[in-house]
């Protein structure tokens, strides 16, 4: 269980990374080998209702990335490398060092490359610098599109792609990036598969139940059922594919930007149910399981982009659509920051999201007895950066939010449990060295 300390895998995976970067560096490198990497330190605070980390509203740390990474270029064209991360972020990473990227990438000209490996994902504009700190004012990506609970599953995909650079003359250069083969699946018993595996597992107890009531011709609530565990969960995108269209326009600073992805799950898992029987003369205790196989198509993860940037200003929005058979979610934000100095920057962001794109005013969740405001996420965010050197920065940043629904995974027959709050807060802050 995460105690909110920093933990002895993260306090040694640190220490090694600066003393290699250290004794690397002090031996002088070639052009031919570059590493770098970073360590930060974060902290989060929400109130009224937990988001992102696990007891967030009493204020946790448990909010740490160390990484290092090692690029080479072993023969001309070629250029070959890897990150190796260490992360606490609730239960999302638990510290323990895993590798992030690792991939081969062989470039035959500016119009055609081709790489292998683990390679980082297009998605959005921002997925693939994500971790960089150094490349953006806030602390957060919008979460409406870069949802921090599944960065580990949408950082990079696992396969092979080509990519490239078009002239179109005098309409600017295309920019693609086309890939095929699978997602790296953190592990499912933790975090938002666990709270998705339990709203599925105390809503199934419930239809257990009724259903069994029914067919005896009992009283609704003869028979009680409570779910008690899963087991043997195993969850798998056995494939995916999709790619990337950037559009360098001609107009300086000005570029727009469309990803895509479609691809499979499968998920399979053993849930375990106490059954209660107390109809006179039937009365019995058991326990039960069910065994799920469930196949998933993910139709498309689509997202539209666009940016401006100019000196030291820069404005961006972007809109994020899912599909995954019978289910619709989608999101947005509008994002404008810039660079008062070499010391200061700021910016501010309002985005939105929507579990259920179909039913954005929450009538769904008032007819299962919960607020309308379970729908829906609304965020204000204002960031502030201080870059105190080259390579140490410190950044704040609060978010104003309003609505729950990226907050946790709410069971349809929750109608009886205190709601959480519509209107509240989120302070973060964090300090990163970079090398």
């Amino acid at each position: 269980m995460a105690s909110g300390k920093i933990s002895r895998k993260i306090l040694l995976t640190t220490t090694c990374v600066l003393m290699l970067s250290s004794q690397v560096w002090g031996q002088g490198l070639g052009e031919d080998l570059y590493i770098g990497g970073f360590v930060s330190q974060g902290y989060l605070n929400t109130s009224e209702n937990d988001y992102l980390i696990p007891r967030s509203v009493n204020g946790t740390a448990e909010f740490t990335d160390a990484a290092i990474f090692f690029s080479a270029t072993p023969m001309d064209r070629l250029r070959i490398g890897v990150q190796f991360i260490a992360r606490n972020f609730g239960t999302a990473s638990d510290g323990h060092v895993q590798v992030d990227w690792a991939y081969g990438d062989y470039r035959i000209s500016d119009e055609l490359g081709f790489r292998a490996g683990r390679v980082k994902l297009p998605f959005g504009l921002y997925n693939e610098g994500r971790d960089v700190d150094m490349l953006r004012t806030s602390i957060f990506l919008p979460q409406s599109v870069y949802n921090e609970r599944v960065r580990d599953l949408i950082l990079a995909y696992q396969g092979a792609g080509a990519y490239g650079s078009l002239s179109v003359g005098g309409a600017g250069e295309l920019d693609y990036h086309v890939f095929g083969g699978t997602l790296n699946v953190p592990d499912s018993t933790e975090n938002l598969w666990e709270d998705n595996a339990r709203v599925t597992g105390e809503d199934s107890a419930v239809l257990l139940g009724v259903a069994n009531d029914l067919e005896n011709g009992w009283d609704i609530g003869t028979t009680e059922v409570e779910f008690r565990e899963k087991t043997d969960s195993e969850l798998s995108i056995p494939w995916v594919w999709g790619g990337s269209l950037v559009w360098n326009t001609p107009l300086t600073g000005l570029r727009l930007g469309s990803t895509y992805m479609n691809g499979r799950i499968n998920y399979r898992s053993t849930f375990w149910y106490d059954i209660n029987i107390t109809e006179p003369g039937f009365e019995d205790r058991y326990s039960e399981s069910i065994e799920l196989d469930i196949t998933d198509r993910i139709d498309h993860e689509m997202t539209l982009s666009a940016e401006y940037n100019l000196q030291d200003l820069i404005v961006a929005w972007e809109y994020n659509h899912e599909k995954m058979e019978d289910k619709e979610s989608c999101g947005w934000y509008g994002m404008a920051g810039y660079r008062f100095s070499d010391l200061f920057s700021l910016a501010g962001v309002y985005s939105e999201s929507y579990g259920n794109s179909l039913d954005k005013d929450g009538t769904q969740y008032q007819e299962r007895g919960l607020p309308n405001y379970y729908a829906w996420l609304k965020d204000w965010t204002l960031s502030t950066r201080f870059d105190l050197t080259d390579f140490w920065l410190l950044k704040f940043e609060y978010h104003f939010l309003n609505g729950v629904e990226q907050g946790v995974s709410h069971s349809y027959f929750e109608g009886s449990a205190e709601p959480l709050s519509k209107d509240w807060g989120m302070l973060t802050a964090k300090t990163t060295f970079a090398f």
